[in-house]
């Protein structure tokens, strides 16, 4: 493609058109209209009453002014902010932006029904009475005015579902719009906002949660099915470095590693080579949700906060670069800083010849050449710069074989020693993946000295390293220790402990997600509890209910051992059942159990799809015995025991194998589908069949497999039938078993961790069908969730952290 910038000729090589991409922008946008709903969230439910005399307060600061003045405020805003959205659509259907037009419609149409749904299911639990106070005369109402004033009528609802929809709308189109159209709409929202408090007696539902659901959704709809890239096109920045004073002759793209930026290569009119990186509120997105989550999970690797602008983090790229090259770092000239309208900026290096390191042949890495990398990071430390990105692709390497320092975007001035260590940690790792271990290390206390070096090696370790180089070490298993070893061997010092660089861990995450839901779904169960019943339960039964619940782990631990062919021992296996009854308490439909167990039994040496085949065949085995238990319970009780079994019809199954049966079609269909299922679904399948044939021609497995299942089903049986007992009873066995095997059945299917909700329902449903008291069947629910569910939660947490500390999770 030709194109002319003030009649000189450029000649400009890049993709034709905009592919479709998923902006960092929009992620970034979603996470923080996310938090902002949370907020919202808070203020609509918790503080609901200081939201609604808010409401009264800016109500009576505003009914002092005229009723006729407000009642035209209010009616050109609301005139407005209906003909918004006609205007816009208008507008995009004569640019024929049809895809920003449907993409903003669907954004509207989602967000309106999420509204309401939150609204309607969510916050209208915790909403308190109506306010009671004097209106003014602008709200309308029969019962609250007289009809003769004047006034502005309108279903408050409405104009949430509306404020929805327009802010979802304006979400879609924003990262088009410029800083003054993007502060324009923030003005009629908040606006808008502000009338909608005015107009009615009772407050609507949160501004903050509308506004924080709204803009996620757009931004949402954005990620899920991609926009056309924003990204800066080559006419624009031949045009920006014209302004720069640099004429171009060509422009291509560049196909080389520039994390951060978009490279391209480009000629002036006299010859010179340049080297331009493109940078865009995309990079600047991506760079600030990758400092924030590294702020969240790591300490001591020396981020800084993110910049307060692009423009801001380019100046502090060029003002490094300057400074390593005045201290006598060999890094290319930096020619020209230039804005590329609206909000991009560019920066212009000098050309060098050559590859980066680590695309130039292993061969060629001579020990000249690292030891000429070294000597240029050892001028780096002595004027305290940390490069902070010093792996082999940011090393380049000229024709004349002198190697060049390049990308100082990570880069600090005035470092710590942490960030230094950092470099000699990140380069040695990066040059060990192809030079080897000894060679790395010699060359790097030969470059820095032993001290230096020594005191980088508890930086060798995935955290501190970037992705590229982590990436590296996974593919050479075990070449990060001995890179630690071989400095300890060649510095003559102990080894180090690794550095403790993890600020949360996610165990930790886990347990404070654990701890919330918990509190969460056991408030409710509380406030409906009558204590006085509970405690008036004959506590001479607590032991032989608590012996029953261990028997249901025991049996689980026996059934899981018998779905593998491999031997795996008695203890962890119940501890590991604890574990998973832990991880289920925060995850719905057992899916952390079951994934706990898969990894328990890959530490036990069980090839993982034997583990997956195991997890089914255990399952199965379970599935067997709980129907073989309901069945024979539905025949011991008689007809009636029929109302707890409700079996899908016919039509449902039907559907349910048409769905199966198309869905395998179309995989097999596409070529990309019958690759999968040759590449990865089919050894997986064989191997497990290959197991599975191992354990069904084992008696020994088929009895622990059956028998633990039996048992597990049995334990928690058992214990409520003591639980009922304690209260004096009313039950035969088989009613209970019935009560138990219904409810779970029930339970799998409920959404909560551990169908928390639905199954102390289905249990006290059925009980009182069966004849028993609602007084009794209360609280003996209650004292058999507590012996199940509420209490192994603690030994669930030992058992995990005693398993991590062993290896053995």
């Amino acid at each position: 493609m030709t194109t002319s910038i003030e009649q000189t000729p450029v000649v400009i090589d890049e993709p034709e058109g905009r592919p479709i991409e998923r902006h960092p922008s929009d992620l970034l946008r979603l996470v923080v209209a996310l938090l902002v709903a949370l907020i919202g969230f808070f203020l609509a439910t918790m503080l609901n009453n200081i939201s609604e005399a808010i409401t009264v307060e800016v109500i009576g600061t505003v009914s002092k002014v005229s009723a006729v003045a407000v009642v035209v405020v209010i009616t050109t805003v609301l005139l407005f902010a209906l003909l918004l959205p006609l205007l816009s659509w208008g507008y995009l259907g004569w640019l024929r932006e049809w895809r920003r037009l449907g993409l903003g419609l669907i954004a509207s149409a989602v967000a309106m029904g999420l509204v309401w749904l939150v609204g309607a299911e969510v916050v209208s639990r915790f909403s308190s009475p109506d306010l009671v106070f004097t209106p003014p005369g602008w709200i309308c109402g029969d019962h609250l005015v007289d009809s003769t004033q004047i006034c502005v009528s309108g279903d408050t609802s409405f104009h949430s579902y509306y404020l929805a929809g327009g802010v979802a709308f304006f979400s879609s189109l924003a990262p088009w719009m410029t800083k003054r159209w993007r502060r324009a709409a923030w003005i009629t929202i908040t606006v808008l906002a502000v009338v909608r408090m005015i107009q009615g007696q009772t407050p609507p539902l949160d501004e903050f949660l509308v506004i924080g659901i709204s803009y996620a959704v757009g931004a949402a709809v954005l990620l899920a099915f991609g926009t056309p890239s924003r990204r800066p096109r080559g006419k624009d920045i031949v045009a920006s470095l014209e302004r720069s004073g640099i004429r171009l002759s060509e422009l291509s793209r560049a196909g080389v590693d520039a994390r951060g930026s978009t490279p391209y290569f480009a000629t002036a009119v006299g010859g010179d080579r340049l080297f331009v990186k493109v940078l865009s509120p995309e990079e600047r997105s991506a760079d600030i949700l990758f400092r924030i989550m590294r702020m969240f999970r790591l300490k001591g690797v020396g981020d800084e906060r993110p910049f307060s602008s692009l423009k801001r983090a380019v100046e502090h790229e060029a003002v490094v670069s300057l400074m390593a090259s005045s201290d006598g770092v060999r890094t290319p000239q930096l020619e020209a800083v230039a804005e590329i309208p609206p909000n991009s900026v560019l920066m212009a290096y000098a050309m060098i010849d050559g590859s980066s390191l680590d695309s130039v042949p292993a061969d060629e890495l001579t020990d000249e050449v690292l030891e000429g990398v070294w000597d240029e990071v050892a001028i780096l430390r002595q004027s305290r710069t940390a490069h902070r990105d010093l792996r082999l692709a940011n090393v380049f390497l000229a024709s004349d074989n002198r190697p060049w320092l390049i990308d100082f975007g990570f880069s600090e001035l005035a470092a710590t020693d942490g960030q230094l260590r950092s470099d000699i940690a990140e380069l040695t790792a990066s040059t060990a993946v192809v030079v080897g271990a000894e060679r790395a290390v010699s060359n790097a206390v030969a470059g820095v000295g032993p001290d230096a070096v020594a005191g980088a090696a508890g930086r060798i370790q995935p955290l501190a390293l970037s992705g590229a180089t982590k990436g590296a070490l996974k593919e050479q298993k075990g070449l990060d220790d001995d890179i630690r070893a071989e400095i300890s061997r060649q510095t003559d010092t102990p080894p180090l402990e690794l550095e403790d660089l993890e600020r949360v861990k996610p165990g930790t995450i886990l347990m404070i997600v654990g701890f919330a839901l918990a509190v969460y779904f056991l408030i409710p169960q509380l406030a409906n509890t009558d204590f006085g019943a509970v405690l008036g339960a004959d506590w001479a039964w607590l032991p032989v209910i608590l012996l029953a619940s261990f028997l249901s782990y025991l049996g689980a631990a026996w059934n899981l051992m018998g779905s593998v062919p491999d031997r795996i021992r008695l203890i962890p296996s119940v501890l590991a059942q604890f574990a998973g009854t832990f991880i289920n308490r925060i995850t719905p439909v057992k899916i952390g159990g079951m994934a706990t167990a898969v990894r328990y039994l890959q530490k036990s040496g069980v090839d993982t799809p034997v583990a997956i085949a195991g997890l089914g065949i255990s399952s199965v085995g379970t599935g067997i015995i709980h129907m073989s238990l309901l069945l024979l319970s539905v025949v011991l009780i008689g007809k009636n025991a029929a109302d707890f079994v409700e079996l899908p019809s016919g039509t449902t199954v039907l559907i349910g194998l048409v769905a199966v049966f198309a869905v395998v079609t179309v995989v097999l269909y596409f070529p990309f589908g019958r690759k999968i299922v040759k590449e990865k679904i089919w050894p997986v399948l064989k191997r497990s069949g290959q197991g599975i044939a191992q354990v069904a021609t084992s008696p020994k497995n088929a009895v622990m497999l059956f028998g633990g299942a039996f048992l597990s089903i049995m334990g928690y049986i058992m214990s409520l039938w003591f639980s009922l007992e304690a209260f004096g009873g009313g039950l035969r066995f088989f009613e209970v078993a019935l009560v138990f095997l219904a409810a779970q059945a029930l339970g799998q299917a409920a959404p909560t961790p551990g169908g928390i909700g639905a199954v102390e329902a289905a249990m006290i449903a059925a009980m009182t069908t069966l004849g028993l008291d609602a007084s009794v069947a209360v609280p003996t629910v209650f004292l058999y969730r507590i012996a199940t569910f509420w209490l192994p939660i603690l030994p669930g947490f030992l058992s995990l952290k005693k398993l991590e500390s062993d290896g053995a999770l």
